[in-house]
């Protein structure tokens, strides 16, 4: 947006302003400080003065110029030999702020340019992580609500609504276990259409919290629309107008009053969830309970962002601009460290506590918002892939290195050749110890791979003959010793050819005699030899029928909880039936990823860290398999069961699990000792972590940004 109005020339003493009639000045006193707000219905804007501010601006009538006014305008200074100089600059650069925002005219028989109002370039002003969208102006529509809509404002609702987030929570922390459980699948992919409808009706009803109160307070609602985050779509209402209220309650009120509203949502979610069983309305409740208070919390509640929880400070503390100010203050402090300027904090109060506030509420604000930066740039490259990379471009180039570029370029402009030594300097010290620092300072963060706790030995029990299991002797845990009788299976139709080939072994007995008596010996040999095949048939048939009990190969303990399940269950021949283990006699077998695999094989011999869900136990790695495979060491690692392992599908049926790793990787044993062995359970997941000497902060980050990139391209 431009202004029309007339820009001053060099010498502005003799311009003659008058201040616009169509304002609105309210006095507010905050902090013991007496100000005055400036309300702009035309642009929906309030701007706050101080005394001599407002002083300044008062005396512009259309009458006198500039001369007159700074003669007349009382000024504090120091100095009293450039007092005059000092207060006539000082007015001067409130007019031409004045005439800069559109407050101040030039009178009309003033023949002068036009005063364009400052703004920034239009690629600056635009950043598709963040777009907003105005829709319409929702003040008639609030005036019409506002009758059927003020008991939302009243006391009455405000205890009643104490009470129900006091029962709501009790109904939460007694049933936590059933609603962390539920709130664990809220970003499945199916919930994306239920999760839309529950963030679009919980901000609608936010914003029209803001509104209502607004209006409940004398306020008006210029403008309503949509801000886009990540293309993610966030109401909006313009409730400025609650500046130039004179009660800070009335203005906290109004900055709380979306996330009072969403409160109340938010508990009755909470007692119609603790009613309902599992279903579509059930996981909504869900739903709603999560945004309206993580969502409320990171963003609405937080005074390090400007959004309700900043102006609830800000007023509370009778700290106006608290967010500006301390910008200011990081600005300044940058400037003095790097090029040694040297300012007067005008913008820091003289309350020794209040400046404390606006100096550590400016350190805070400065570390949030660049992290917060840092995070949506990373939100964009990871959401949108190709298209995120572009968007997380465009968002450093204007948060981050336009800015730098604009402060180069105007302290090149300025020919001080003294501080862009001083910032060369600065900027190589900090480089050069940033570097320095990254590059020998071990990574609190060490590498770690995921495995899982098995019998060493472990023996497998198979079924050496087919039938079905009609008994089962042990149950899973029991302890056994070699020979112990496991199951029995049945098979009538072996059994029936065991007593055939006994038949045939008695038949050809006789015949072989019979023939011998005879003297038939060609037919008697030939007789015997049919009857030796038929004791072997017999032997086989015999070890086949033996087979059908199962005994215990080795001692130890049962290992396999599907074993009952094999009850009535027909075996083939090598079926496994269960497997048998020693519970002081484990090992883990780990998963390594090609990158951490040298690192891994340096810490042969050595003790690593084995983090289990019950604890730490130190242990020593033995060996790692020579070849990267793709097999699963075991199905509990892999995604598809819960593991930490993404997979893909085994088109070749190559495997019997029937995926595959996504990348191929190393197997590594980490034997156990006796009594760590006792204390952990087979089949147990857990994490082995080493710390590498070589392994700096600075490489942990390369490796880091290097394999994202490498996702990125595949």
């Amino acid at each position: 947006m431009t202004n029309d109005q007339t820009n001053a020339p060099p010498d502005l003493t003799q311009v003659v302003l008058r201040l616009r009639d169509d304002l609105s000045i309210v006095p507010q006193t905050t902090g013991g400080q007496r100000l005055y707000v400036i309300e702009d219905r035309l642009t929906g804007k309030c701007y706050r003065l101080g005394s001599i501010e407002y002083t300044v601006a008062s005396s512009l009538d259309g009458k006198k110029s500039l001369a007159e006014i700074v003669a007349s305008v009382p000024i504090d200074t120091d100095d009293g030999e450039g007092a005059a100089d000092v207060a006539g600059k000082a007015t001067l650069q409130v007019c031409r702020w004045l005439l800069q925002t559109g407050l101040a005219q030039v009178a009309e028989n003033q023949q002068l340019t036009p005063v364009a109002r400052v703004l920034p370039p239009l690629w600056t002003r635009f950043n598709p992580v963040f777009i907003r969208v105005p829709l319409l102006a929702p003040d008639r529509l609030l005036d019409r609500l506002a009758p059927w809509t003020g008991w939302l404002n009243s006391r009455a609702l405000a205890g009643a609504a104490a009470l129900l987030a006091t029962v709501a929570s009790i109904y939460l922390i007694a049933d936590w276990a059933r609603f962390t459980e539920s709130a664990g699948g809220i970003l499945a992919v199916e919930q994306g259409f239920y999760l839309l409808v529950c963030w679009v009706v919980l901000k609608v009803a936010h914003e029209l919290g803001h509104g209502l109160a607004c209006k409940h307070h004398g306020g008006y609602v210029r403008e309503a629309g949509v801000a886009f985050l990540l293309f993610a779509p966030i109401p909006y209402v313009d409730v400025t107008s609650s500046w130039r209220l004179r009660s800070k309650w009335a203005r906290i009120h109004i900055a709380a009053a979306g996330m009072y509203v969403e409160a109340i949502i938010g508990s009755i979610a909470v007692l119609v969830w603790s009613h309902t069983s599992a279903g579509v309305l059930n996981q909504l409740c869900v739903n709603i309970v999560v945004m309206a208070t993580a969502t409320t919390i990171l963003f609405n509640a937080n005074p390090l962002m400007r959004f309700d929880g900043y102006y609830i400070l800000a007023d509370w503390l009778e700290i106006p601009n608290l967010y500006s100010r301390g910008q200011q203050f990081t600005t300044r402090l940058f400037r003095r460290w790097v090029l040694g300027e040297q300012f007067a904090d005008s913008a820091i109060p003289s309350s020794a506590t209040a400046s404390r506030i606006i100096k550590g509420y400016g350190l805070v604000a400065w570390a949030w918002r660049i992290m917060v930066c840092l995070s949506l740039i990373c939100a964009a490259s990871v959401l949108f892939h190709g298209a995120g990379i572009v968007l997380a471009v465009f968002a450093t180039v204007s948060w981050f290195l336009a800015p730098a570029g604009k402060f180069l370029a105007r302290l090149l402009l300025r020919d001080n050749w003294s501080q862009l030594r001083r910032l060369c300097l600065v900027t190589a010290a900090v480089v050069g110890g940033a570097t320095l620092f990254l590059s020998y300072t071990p990574s609190p963060f060490p590498r770690r791979s995921p495995g899982i706790i098995e019998y060493k030995p472990i023996t497998v029990l198979r079924s050496d003959s087919a039938g079905f299991v009609r008994d089962i002797l042990v149950s899973p845990g029991d302890s056994v010793e070699i020979g112990d009788m496991i199951a029995t299976l049945e098979n009538v139709a072996l059994l029936d050819e065991l007593r055939l080939v006994e038949l045939a072994i008695k038949e050809s007995d006789l015949r072989s005699r019979l023939l011998r008596k005879r003297g038939e010996m060609a037919a008697y040999q030939a007789e015997q030899d049919k009857l030796v095949a038929l004791k072997a048939q017999f032997e086989a048939k015999q070890k086949q029928v033996d087979g059908l009990i199962v005994r215990a190969s080795a001692s130890g303990q049962i290992v396999g909880r599907t074993l009952p399940l094999l009850l009535d269950s027909y075996m083939q021949v090598g079926d496994e039936l269960c497997r048998i283990g020693k519970e002081n006699e484990k090992e883990v077998q780990l998963s390594i990823h090609q990158d951490d695999v040298q690192a891994f094989q340096a810490k042969i011999g050595a003790r690593v860290a084995v983090r289990a869900s019950d604890g730490v136990i130190y242990a020593d790695l033995t060996s790692i398999t020579p070849r990267a495979t793709d097999h699963p060491t075991h199905p509990a690692l892999c995604s598809s069961h819960g593991g930490p392992l993404p997979v893909r599908a085994d088109h070749d049926n190559n495997s019997r699990e029937g995926i595959r790793l996504l990348e191929p990787r190393f197997v590594g044993h980490v034997t156990l000792r006796t009594n760590d062995s006792e204390q952990v359970r087979a089949g147990q997941l857990c994490t082995i972590s080493i710390r590498s000497p070589d392994d700096s902060i600075g490489r942990v980050l390369v490796s880091h940004v290097d394999d994202w990139f490498a996702s990125k391209l595949r």
